[in-house]
């Protein structure tokens, strides 16, 4: 049994991991300002981190103003990636976008530039890390129908996923933690990229329509077109990277 300190541990993509975690018999801390962690400002850190065999990165913030996401990710992986390295702790694992890091990806939202600073900024440090990118969830067709909304209308950009089940993240998330850090030369080894996507391509508007119809009768889909190629078709996967076989359906079916 390892003990494991998750960061954004009470978010649902975070919550999910600590579950899943505490099902496979890890000492698992969930670290939030609730418990006296801040990540932004560093403070409670050092406590929190002490004796941790690993550390999970589920931070997140709604937001898709550069200047914000990049402040947020980037200033809180450089004090968790700073507190990691006094206390010891032998590896971190971030959960990230997949192709978040392509230029065309990162210019495409303020919050993709923001992850890709945060990839960077452990990338730099000196604890081992590990890179945990997934394409989107299927949870977010649920998000977008909330996100540019008018009334009953919801503007859903016109954008190509190839999205996986967010039970499957988790997964990925867990497994990447009992694989250990990535091997290579002290003091700092390059940090290891793991990759998973989902089982089908999907029209994100497609999408936000089927949930809308199920679950939220009367709301109304509008696609936005959308010109920039490194949103459009930006976050589909590239070459051969693992797949969840779960479908969009079955999610939608509860399954």
């Amino acid at each position: 049994m390892s003990r494991v300190v998750v960061l954004g541990g009470t978010g649902a993509m975070g919550a999910a991991v600590s579950g899943l975690l505490r099902d496979r018999s890890h000492d698992v801390v969930v670290a939030s300002r609730a418990t006296g962690v801040d990540v932004s400002t560093g403070v409670g850190l050092d406590a929190a981190l002490a004796g941790a065999d690993t550390v999970v990165d589920c931070l997140n913030v709604v937001t898709m103003s550069k200047r914000t996401a990049v402040t947020f990710f980037e200033g809180a992986a450089t004090n968790v990636a700073t507190a990691a390295a006094r206390a010891g702790v032998p590896h971190i694992v971030c959960l990230s976008v997949v192709n978040v890091t392509d230029p065309d990806v990162r210019r495409a939202t303020g919050y993709y530039a923001g992850k890709a600073a945060q990839e960077e900024t452990y990338a730099a440090g000196s604890v081992p890390v590990t890179l945990a990118r997934t394409t989107a969830w299927f949870s977010l067709a649920e998000t977008f129908l909330s996100q540019l909304r008018v009334g009953l209308v919801a503007i859903v950009p016109g954008m190509r996923l190839q999205p996986v089940h967010p039970a499957a993240a988790a997964a990925f998330v867990v497994d990447a933690v009992e694989s250990g850090p990535p091997s290579g030369s002290p003091p700092s080894p390059r940090p290891e990229v793991r990759q998973l996507a989902g089982p089908e391509r999907h029209d994100a508007v497609v999408m936000a329509r089927a949930v809308a119809r199920t679950r939220h009768p009367g709301v109304r889909v509008v696609r936005l077109p959308v010109p920039m190629a490194g949103l459009r078709e930006g976050l589909l996967p590239r070459g051969a990277v693992p797949a969840d076989p779960r479908t969009f359906s079955d999610w939608l079916a509860g399954a």
